[in-house]
């Protein structure tokens, strides 16, 4: 029981700081669609993948315990990030994910050392705000349709984005204090005309 307390925790975190949709699909679709540039079916879908990954994660003893796991996914690719002890758990981490229907590909950006404590989380949603802040502020470009998750100073940009968008975003990100490594998950779609 009380680890669906902590999943509840770790789902709510991750919507504050814009990993979109781990739960709560009602509430999370409705403004997320609007600026999203993917098919609200697709949204739904990938929130479902979301959703089954998350509990197949956490169904998995010892792996779920010994591991601090989140994942986000956009048109069926899901980047999954995190600390776990050991490369067989990052592994088996993986091929949960990828054996969740709906997934296409799987970005396997978990890195094996001890689980973040609160201040390094705390530091990550600082830098997630700093950096989305600095991209919806930039007029070159539409800062709505980047989702962006920083874990242990490692910022993640993800989203459908035309290539003028990818570059300035990156650009923006790598020069903000305290960011180590930007790493993109994007998927180009083309201008408009």
């Amino acid at each position: 029981m009380m680890k669906q307390g902590y999943m509840l925790i770790l789902a709510s975190a991750l919507l504050l700081q814009g990993c979109a949709g781990v739960m709560l699909t009602g509430a999370g679709t409705g403004v997320g669609s609007v600026t999203d540039r993917r098919t609200l079916g697709t949204q739904l879908s990938d929130q479902t993948i979301d959703m089954r990954a998350l509990h197949r994660l956490g169904a998995t003893k010892p792996l779920w315990d010994d591991s601090r796991l989140a994942l986000i996914t956009t048109n069926g690719k899901t980047l999954l990030i995190g600390q776990t002890p050991t490369e067989a758990y990052r592994q088996q981490a993986e091929e949960i994910v990828r054996g969740v229907p709906g997934v296409s590909e799987v970005f396997n950006e978990v890195r094996i050392g001890k689980p973040l404590e609160i201040a390094g989380r705390s530091q990550d949603t600082w830098l997630t705000s700093k950096v989305k802040s600095t991209l919806l502020a930039e007029k070159n470009i539409d800062g709505t349709k980047i989702k962006v998750v920083t874990e242990n100073g490692e910022v993640f940009l993800i989203g459908l984005v035309t290539r003028k968008e990818a570059d300035i975003s990156v650009q923006l990100t790598r020069n903000i204090s305290g960011v180590k490594r930007v790493i993109t998950v994007f998927e180009f779609v083309q201008a408009a005309p």
